[in-house]
């Protein structure tokens, strides 16, 4: 009987370094569809359904050696009614962290929205420019003077994370028109 017990304590010992092992070794690509397979599961329970993630804006950040666990992060912006408040103009870009812990892909609700600040002066962000791991150069458009419905002016715009997790405005200025991505 011990030895039953055992053996089975050893295979089930294999079966989780195996698993372990396998999460070690999926692709880069892999692990971004299974980051924003979260943010959506977690964007779905605290706003509208119809959220859009792009595996585009899950950007992967370097973990800093203050980071308790050292576990590698990633932001990604999605697009969402948050609170499912309704009616025009509501939905927007907003931002979660997620993280891979235990091979489980799981989002960070303290570092996210709308428990963090996302400032952006866009509705919706249309380019992600360049990303450090405590910044993000992002691209988007504002409404003109002459816009009605859909805003035509190209500005980039950088956010900066606060000793909070509050990702703020740091930097904007408007682009030509008919600038790429904007």
């Amino acid at each position: 009987m011990q030895m039953q017990l055992f053996c089975a304590a050893l295979a089930c010992a294999l079966v989780v370094t195996d698993a372990r092992a396998a999460e070690k070794e999926k692709s880069p690509e892999e692990i971004k569809r299974g980051i924003v397979d979260a943010v959506r599961r977690y964007a779905n329970a605290i706003s509208c359904p119809g959220v859009k993630v792009r595996t585009d804006d899950a950007l992967a950040l370097i973990p800093v050696e203050d980071d308790e666990r050292m576990l590698p992060k990633y932001v990604v912006l999605w697009s969402g009614d948050l609170g499912c408040f309704g009616g025009a103009g509501i939905e927007a870009t907003h931002l979660a962290v997620a993280t891979i812990s235990s091979g489980k892909y799981i989002v960070d609700p303290r570092l996210s929205s709308p428990v963090v600040t996302f400032e952006s002066p866009v509705r919706f962000v249309k380019r992600v420019v360049s990303y450090t791991p405590d910044s993000m150069t992002l691209q988007g458009n504002v409404f003109g003077p002459q816009d009605r419905r859909d805003p035509s002016i190209p500005v980039r715009f950088t956010v900066k994370v606060d000793d909070k997790g509050n990702w703020i405005m740091t930097d904007k200025r408007v682009l030509p028109l008919g600038t790429a991505g904007g």
